[in-house]
């Protein structure tokens, strides 16, 4: 599981250090792709493949589907790492995601986002606390197992 937050930098050629703990979880690479926030979404190979084969059950003649389809899997890339742990993100992933120099990796449960950071400050500062408590209220989540 992906949790937790923090800062890393990615060098000219595009290459980022994935955190140790978070190469556990997917040893054999990851999927990265184009996130739902203006970031990139990181998941393992098998997760990605659940994803994947639940868009193409979505209608091929539904517009939203297929843009939905294009957006997701038209904008990702399998990657491994490299022998310093680094993986290298696709120019085109940088780009929609803005990420030039200094990212925030922050953990997601099943996946993890790579943010650029200038931009997750301007989206974390742009949320309303009390509209937030309101919806998170409306999610019912509980940390007890029901017996």
């Amino acid at each position: 599981m992906f949790y937790s937050r923090a800062a890393y930098s990615i060098d000219k050629k595009g290459r980022m250090t994935v955190p140790s703990k978070y190469r556990e979880v997917a040893p054999d690479g990851v999927v990265v792709s184009k996130g739902l926030d203006g970031n990139l979404m990181v998941r393992t190979i098998s997760n990605f493949d659940q994803l994947a084969e639940s868009l193409n059950s979505l209608s091929l003649t539904d517009p939203v589907a297929r843009s939905f389809r294009r957006s997701v899997l038209g904008n990702s890339a399998e990657v491994t790492y490299d022998s310093a742990g680094r993986i290298l993100i696709p120019l085109h992933l940088r780009k929609l995601a803005g990420i030039e120099e200094n990212v925030m990796v922050i953990g997601m449960g099943d996946y993890f986002e790579i943010w650029d950071t200038a931009r997750l400050e301007k989206f974390e500062a742009s949320r309303d606390p009390d509209e937030e408590a309101e919806a998170w209220a409306s999610l019912n989540i509980t940390t007890t197992r029901g017996n």
